[in-house]
C-alpha cells in the first residue's frame, strides 16, 4: 500500500482540482490538508515528508468530493479569517470576503470616540465583532432577520471575547429599532443583499448554490436592500451620524443619486476596494 506523505497529497489533490474547475485548487488543498492534520498551512510546508495516515486519509477525500462538488472550503473547515480574526462559519450564514474589510477600516478611521452603531444583517457577525474587538468602548447592536444566522455571530462574539460588548437582535433592517429611541445611533453600517435577479444565476456555483439567497439577492437591480437601509436610516441616526454601507460592483452612481435626493443627507464618501472597484459608500446626516 501506498504512503501518503503530506506534499503528495498537496499535489495529487491539486492537480484533481485543476481538472474539475476548482478556481483557487492548490490554495484549497492546502487549507482542506491542513483542517484534517490540525495544523496550519505554514506547519504543512515545513512537514512536506510527513507521512498522512489512513483515519486522516479517509476525512481528505470525503472533503475532496465535497468541493469539487463546489461546496465552499469555508464551510468544510467551518472557519474563515476576517479583519485578522478567525471566525466561525456555515451555511447558515455568508462567508465574510475581504471586499468587507474595506468598510470596517474606514469606520475606524472616521470614528474614534465612543459611539453607538448598529450592523444590519449581521450574519456571521463579521463586521461588528470585528469593531468591538477594536473599539472595545463602543456600544454596538447587531441585527439579522435570521435567528439562525444570529446563533452563528453569538458563537463567534463568545470566542472572541466580546459577547459581553455586543447586543444581537432578530428581525427585518430596521424592524428592532422600533421600540427603541429614535436618533440614537451614530453609525448605522451594513453588508446588505445586493446581487441582482439577473446576475444571480451567474454567480460562481460554490457562491449560488451553497451560500445563502437571501444573503445575497436584492430585486431586480440588486438596490432594494440598499435603498430601504438609505431611507429609513436618518430616523435612526443622530445629527452628524453616518450610515456606511457596501455596495455592488455597478451601484455607485445609483446610489450617489439616491443619497443626494434625499434632503437628511449632506454628503457622501465612495471608497474603492483593493481592486479599484468603488465598493463602499458612506453618507453624513446633517
Amino acid at each position: 500500500m501506498k504512503t501518503w506523505r503530506v506534499l503528495d497529497l498537496i499535489q495529487w489533490t491539486t492537480d484533481y482540482f485543476k481538472r474539475h474547475g476548482i478556481p483557487s485548487p492548490r490554495l484549497d488543498a492546502e487549507l482542506l490538508l491542513s483542517h484534517v492534520l490540525g495544523t496550519s498551512r505554514l506547519q504543512l510546508y515545513l512537514r512536506f515528508e510527513m507521512p498522512v495516515f489512513p483515519e486522516h486519509l479517509s476525512t481528505f477525500r470525503e472533503l475532496i468530493k465535497k468541493r469539487t462538488a463546489n461546496v465552499p472550503v469555508s464551510y468544510l473547515t467551518s472557519r474563515k479569517e476576517f479583519f485578522s480574526l478567525e471566525f466561525y462559519v456555515d451555511s447558515r450564514v455568508l462567508i465574510p470576503r475581504p471586499e468587507t474589510e474595506v468598510l470596517v477600516e474606514n469606520v475606524l478611521q472616521v470614528q474614534e470616540a465612543p459611539c453607538q452603531l448598529i450592523d444590519i444583517g449581521t450574519g456571521s457577525g463579521a463586521i461588528a465583532i470585528s469593531l468591538a474587538a477594536n473599539r472595545p468602548e463602543w456600544e454596538i447592536l447587531a441585527t439579522d432577520i435570521s435567528a439562525e444566522a444570529l446563533e452563528v455571530a453569538q458563537k463567534n462574539a463568545v470566542v472572541h471575547q466580546c459577547a459581553d460588548r455586543l447586543t444581537f437582535q432578530q428581525g427585518n433592517l430596521f424592524e428592532p429599532l422600533e421600540t427603541l429611541p429614535e436618533s440614537r445611533f451614530d453609525w448605522i453600517v451594513s453588508n446588505p443583499p445586493y446581487v441582482s435577479t439577473k446576475e444571480y444565476p451567474f454567480l460562481p456555483p460554490d457562491v449560488r448554490d451553497h451560500e445563502p439567497e437571501t444573503a445575497l439577492l436584492a430585486g431586480t437591480d440588486g438596490l432594494d436592500v440598499i435603498v430601504d437601509i438609505l431611507e429609513g436610516a436618518p430616523r435612526f441616526l443622530k445629527s452628524g451620524g453616518r450610515v456606511g454601507l457596501e455596495i455592488g460592483h455597478n451601484h455607485c452612481q445609483d446610489v450617489l443619486e439616491i443619497v443626494q435626493s434625499n434632503s437628511a443627507y449632506s454628503g457622501c464618501q465612495v471608497i474603492t476596494d483593493y481592486s479599484g472597484i468603488e465598493r463602499v459608500v458612506i453618507a453624513a446626516v446633517g
